[in-house]
């Protein structure tokens, strides 16, 4: 898999997590997770057009500390949604 791709997968993934964390608990009396449920969204809708127009958007072309931080930092989002640490 080439650097773009997976660094827009990851935040992809991120943003599918972050939705199933906060949209749960969003409702009027709590704006906090409305606004999380959008912000997630916006990152969902932004790495999905990444993901189908990866020249058009861009993303890192070589595998640096960035690409690294987002395929990690999802990875342990990920396994802390699913122990329920988060």
């Amino acid at each position: 898999m080439d650097p773009r791709r997976a660094f827009w997968l990851a935040l992809f993934t991120y943003g599918l997590l972050s939705i199933a964390t906060f949209a749960p608990t969003a409702s009027a009396s709590q704006p906090g997770s409305v606004a999380g449920t959008v912000g997630s969204a916006a990152l969902v809708a932004g790495a999905g057009y990444a993901l189908v127009e990866p020249e058009r958007a861009g993303g890192p072309e070589e595998w640096n500390l960035v690409v690294v931080a987002a395929v990690a930092g999802a990875a342990l989002f990920a396994l802390g949604v699913l122990v329920g640490a988060v």
